[in-house]
């Protein structure tokens, strides 16, 4: 994988932790003792599509959205077990009329292992062109052109390419992908209805990660947790807090003033891009 994709991917799993999707998660290998429909079982499929078609019609309805973030990485857990912890706060308006869509992501605090919690800010943006990340510790700027200028990209649809945006993704595609099934759903209303996502063998995700699972509240159906497991055993936990969905968001916001002394990368859109 590519330094450029790497980076791409981080920004992927924060934004899927716009779930929130707060607090350390359990072990990597925490599970209900409730077993999953089975994938191959017609009821079950039926009940997976119900579930997606719910999510995906939800996705359709949203505008913009805030929340806080939680995103919690643990590399190696069978041998290294070193954790890492970011806490921040996400920001995403639609596109509209002729205004691109927006997204922020902003990381305030960084906490390794059993250390206090640092702060450490560092922002992700994305307008449906350039994908910028400022480190302020570091005092630099990447910015990476993702799409023509003429020809913007929705910020789904980009991260779709490289990681499974379950609920906002269209259900077929994402079967495609995966075998999915679902935990029974819980007998109290507020507690959510959990996926299991098992990468398939031709998957386009092959090479990067094996299984996911999704919690999903069964009030607004979307996500409010994502865990996912990389092929080299790295563990990710995305989380939503405070979900607000369809306020409006200045667009200042998404507008963050650069010192003029923070060094400035530029990276031009690559023929892999344009052409995806």
């Amino acid at each position: 994988m590519s330094f450029r994709k790497s980076i791409i991917k981080k920004v992927f799993l924060f934004f899927l932790g716009t779930a929130a999707w707060g607090a350390m998660a359990a072990s990597p290998t925490e599970s209900s003792c409730a077993a999953p429909t089975e994938p191959n079982n017609p009821s079950a499929n039926t009940a997976v599509q119900a579930i997606l078609d719910r999510m995906h019609q939800t996705a359709q309805t949203i505008q913009s959205l805030r929340a806080d973030l939680v995103y919690l990485f643990i590399q190696d857990p069978e041998l290294l077990e070193a954790k890492t912890l970011r806490q921040g706060v996400l920001y995403y308006t639609k596109s509209t009329g002729a205004s691109r869509p927006c997204l922020r992501i902003s990381f305030d605090t960084i906490q390794q292992d059993e250390e206090a919690a640092q702060s450490r800010p560092e922002h992700y943006l994305f307008d449906g062109v350039w994908l910028t990340k400022i480190d302020i510790a570091l005092e630099i700027v990447d910015r990476y052109q993702k799409a023509p200028v003429d020809k913007p990209v929705g910020v789904f649809d980009f991260i779709s390419h490289n990681f499974p945006m379950v609920g906002f993704t269209d259900p077929q595609k994402l079967k495609n992908e995966f075998e999915i099934s679902a935990l029974p759903a819980p007998k109290d209303p507020n507690q959510p209805q959990q996926l299991l996502l098992k990468v398939r063998p031709d998957s386009c995700y092959k090479n990067d990660y094996t299984q996911m699972q999704v919690w999903i509240d069964r009030k607004n159906w979307l996500p409010i947790r994502l865990t996912a497991v990389s092929v080299q055993g790295d563990f990710y936990d995305l989380r939503w807090n405070n979900l607000r969905l369809n306020e409006k968001i200045p667009d200042a916001v998404f507008q963050i003033e650069i010192p003029s002394h923070f060094h400035q990368n530029v990276h031009p859109l690559e023929p892999e891009d344009e052409n995806s």
